[in-house]
């Protein structure tokens, strides 16, 4: 009898750490409805340092203008495909954060500077 309770208690015990832990083992993943707009770019042969950087720098000014920009990632870490050299990200909150945006006044001298550097790019807008 004694080593049926023994066994009990084991089981049980395995049960509780087990059940415990299947919280960190079995994690929801979050879906934000915030909108990201994703660019990968090329920049022409004979682009300057100072001309990408300020690509990045005047970018970051127009989006710091506009209500429901969430955050900007603008260093890349991974770029395909391979002759590709940049990328960045931009989260709204929303459909109208993205369109203000795109119709921000500054955004046209932006992207007159910024085509005249980059020699191609794919763009994609996600969203849940």
């Amino acid at each position: 009898m004694k080593n049926k309770s023994n066994v009990f208690i084991w089981v049980l015990a395995a049960c509780l750490i087990l059940g415990g832990l299947m919280p960190l083992v079995s994690a929801e993943v979050n879906m934000p409805k915030t909108i990201i707009h994703h660019v990968t770019l090329k920049w022409k042969a004979g682009c300057t340092d100072a001309d990408k950087a300020k690509v990045i720098s005047d970018l970051k000014a127009i989006l710091s203008e506009v209500q429901g920009v969430r955050n900007f990632w603008a260093k890349s870490t991974k770029v395909q495909p391979q002759d590709y050299s940049q990328t960045f990200v931009i989260e709204f909150e929303n459909d109208a954060a993205l369109k203000a945006y795109a119709a921000h006044p500054k955004k046209k001298a932006w992207n007159d500077f910024y085509y005249s550097i980059r020699e191609t790019s794919y763009n994609s807008v996600t969203t849940n």
